[in-house]
């Protein structure tokens, strides 16, 4: 965007931070300032439009209490993406659901390898602590932008799934159907809140200080036996959970 796109008409009722915030919102909603992008300095604003460095302050303030944008410590304001609103009602993968709710999704298999099962994972296959899984570890994408780091841990007799046969699908439930005829039935997810690692906050591109919705997840097959559990971190400020609650 250039600074000599927005114009603030000092003689006009309305104050001058609604303006630039106006004028930003306009940018953001035609094209302009694309979701990422970073908003122009705070100083370059200010000496540019004439005005003090509080006025624009306050407007990339609003912006940002308005969910429009987003502060990185030490690198600036930037345009903020559509939030992703996931309907906990049935169980479906991250592909199904991105597409469900209108997003490209796309996936980076960033790291694939056979472990020993930690505590946590063994509790939750059912199996002992240094059992050998398959851990794939995944960016998670929507619309081009990354929502959220997983860690997939499968049980030993999924530990040969065809990686190619995972990039090009992109989705792992249907992989796993069609390679062993593995379907989920029912999991069990807990969703808590926390600061993201350092690993995560540089995959997700988001500060240390920005929260994520850290989610596990134990998925189960039509016999009840468990095959899957998951280790998410989902960016707070693009994602949020929501539930269909109904009266019994």
């Amino acid at each position: 965007m250039r600074l000599t796109d927005i114009r603030i008409d000092k003689a006009l009722p309305t104050p001058a931070y609604l303006q630039l915030k106006e004028s930003l919102g306009h940018a953001m909603d035609s094209g302009l300032l694309t979701p990422g992008s970073a908003l122009p300095s705070e100083r370059g604003l200010a000496t540019s439009l004439g005005l003090s460095r509080m006025t624009v302050r306050r407007a990339f303030e609003e912006l940002e209490a308005d969910g429009r944008v987003e502060q990185r410590q030490g690198s600036g304001t930037y345009v903020r993406g559509q939030r992703v609103e996931q309907i906990i009602d049935s169980l479906t993968g991250f592909t199904d659901e991105a597409k469900r709710l209108g997003l490209r999704p796309g996936t980076k298999l960033l790291k694939a390898e056979r472990v020993g099962a930690d505590e946590a994972t063994a509790a939750a296959l059912g199996t002992e602590p240094g059992t050998t899984v398959l851990r794939l570890t995944r960016l998670r994408t929507a619309n081009d932008e990354a929502l959220a780091l997983q860690e997939a841990h499968l049980a030993t007799y999924l530990s040969e799934l065809s990686l190619d046969a995972l990039q090009h699908r992109g989705s792992l439930y249907r992989s796993l159907e069609e390679q062993f005829g593995v379907k989920p039935v029912r999991a069990r997810q807990t969703i808590g809140a926390r600061l993201p690692t350092r690993a995560e906050s540089a995959a997700l591109g988001i500060g240390r200080e920005v929260p994520v919705l850290a989610l596990e997840r134990t998925t189960y097959d039509a016999e009840e036996r468990p095959f899957e559990y998951v280790r998410s971190a989902y960016r707070g400020d693009s994602y949020r959970l929501a539930l269909d609650l109904r009266a019994s």
